[in-house]
């Protein structure tokens, strides 16, 4: 799809049911937010930023991080608010082309995530939304219902059985017109028309919903400055441990 400007935003309001002020809570020394406005400058491919909220003191942290805010309505941070509603205010009142999502309560999202979903929407001439995902063959069931296994044969090997995206919106793509013309249609742009479903590497879209999620987060970033990245493979009984 062509992207004639591309516009980031990373949606935070001041209100959170399950986990208090997450986006302004420190993780390794600085606010979870900041992953994601990290990320989108580290990026270097956006035309604008936006930290897209109704918090003063989420706008005073973009600011001072070198991004813009779009002040969200107060009525679009209430409980019954969706994402479609606050995506599709923004995308129409900045009478946007392209606007990509970088969330910020998956912040172990990389600079590559982000490059490659681009790049896959951008060489996809259908495609008018992205979504990234994970994959799983393991056997899956929806509400006691086996959905890529049949329980009436003998179980075959897990990388036999189909794959299952699982969304997680760590970064997001859609065309704004298109995203416009469902929401008018049937209250939802989120999914789009035609879209790719893009996997990622299951590390980096961990989603921070509750106290849980934020200590394993804290732990990944801990393992991953402790490793260097990238560690060493090795084996039980390998020489080179001694």
């Amino acid at each position: 799809m062509d992207i004639q400007k591309l516009v980031v935003h990373i949606p935070a309001r001041a209100g959170s049911k399950r986990l208090r002020s997450k986006n302004l809570r420190l993780l390794r020394g600085k606010p979870m937010i900041s992953y994601a406005i990290d990320c989108a400058l580290a990026s270097g491919l956006a035309d604008e930023i936006y930290v897209n909220t109704d918090s003063s003191e989420l706008s005073e942290l973009a600011i001072e991080s070198g991004v813009k805010v779009y002040k969200r309505d107060p009525s679009l941070a209430a409980d019954d608010s969706t994402g479609d509603d606050f995506t599709a205010d923004i995308i129409e009142s900045l009478q946007l082309d392209t606007l990509m999502m970088i969330s910020p309560v998956c912040p172990l999202v990389t600079v590559e995530d982000v490059t490659r979903a681009i790049e896959c929407y951008r060489n996809d001439s259908a495609a008018d939304t992205l979504i990234t995902c994970t994959e799983t063959q393991m056997q899956a069931a929806m509400e006691g219902t086996f959905v890529n296994i049949k329980p009436g044969a003998p179980l075959a090997p897990t990388q036999d059985n189909p794959k299952i995206q699982i969304c997680n919106w760590a970064v997001t793509i859609w065309n704004g017109p298109t995203f416009l013309r469902n929401y008018r249609k049937f209250k939802g742009g989120y999914c789009g028309t035609r879209r790719i479903l893009l996997p990622i590497d299951p590390l980096h879209s961990v989603k921070v919903s509750n106290e849980a999620d934020f200590r394993l987060v804290e732990s990944l970033l801990r393992v991953s400055e402790d490793s260097g990245g990238e560690g060493e493979v090795r084996y039980w009984g390998d020489s080179s441990n001694a």
